[in-house]
């Protein structure tokens, strides 16, 4: 089985979604061959003739996932026999937390970033961007990004639980990766992509963890550009 991956993009193609990355880690963690579409923010309410409102959304055979937990989900069913994801409804339940944290530094490293990947899109979508993330941030991208040294420190200080967790384990999963691991490394996957803000820079435990990561997946996460 094959999967169709459609995929969020800067204008020059770079692939950008975080939860992009965290589904294709699953796929390929799973063994599953992917194939990717650009789409750009302005196209997702289009994809598939309508109905979604965010990417990751996977064709995996005749079905269509429309969001990366969902995803791992089926493929873990679908899958049994090969590498788990979750080693049972004990890492379902970590991964839940782990995304819930992802999702609080989203919007923490987003900060430094915003302008960034304003900067990156089309005219078009920047318009787009910039409504909505204004409206989300409730002021304009400028002041967001107003003071870059303290939303990176900021930042930081939020990854403090992971830094804790991998000084006694390889992986957030333990001694193997699990979808937890794959939901936080598309944070730091999105961040080296979009190029503001190297957080992996002197953090040596972030680091030495994403390097196993690429030794593991080298290939998918090469892939920037689909």
């Amino acid at each position: 089985m094959n999967a169709h991956v459609y995929d969020l993009t800067l204008a020059d193609g770079r692939r950008l979604s975080p939860y992009c990355w965290a589904a294709k880690l699953a796929l390929a963690h799973k063994g599953v061959a992917f194939e990717t579409t650009a789409a750009r923010f302005v196209d997702i309410p289009n994809i598939r003739g309508g109905g979604f409102k965010t990417v990751p959304v996977v064709e995996l055979g005749d079905e269509v996932v429309g969001d990366s937990f969902e995803l791992a989900l089926k493929l873990e069913r679908d899958f049994p026999d090969r590498l788990t994801l979750f080693a049972g409804d004990g890492g379902v339940a970590l991964s839940r937390f782990v995304g819930a944290h992802a999702a609080y530094l989203l919007g923490k490293m987003s900060r430094a970033m915003v302008l960034a990947i304003h900067d990156g899109l089309d005219a078009e979508t920047q318009a787009y961007f910039r409504t909505s993330r204004e409206k989300m941030f409730r002021r304009p991208l400028e002041e967001v990004a107003a003071n870059p040294e303290h939303s990176i420190a900021s930042a930081r200080e939020a990854m403090t639980p992971i830094k804790i967790l991998l000084r006694q384990q390889p992986f957030l999963g333990g001694d193997e990766p699990l979808f937890a691991d794959m939901l936080i490394a598309g944070l730091f996957q999105w961040a080296r992509v979009v190029g503001a803000v190297d957080y992996l820079d002197g953090e040596d435990k972030l680091a030495a963890w994403f390097s196993r990561l690429e030794d593991r997946y080298g290939e998918t996460l090469a892939k920037t550009r689909g």
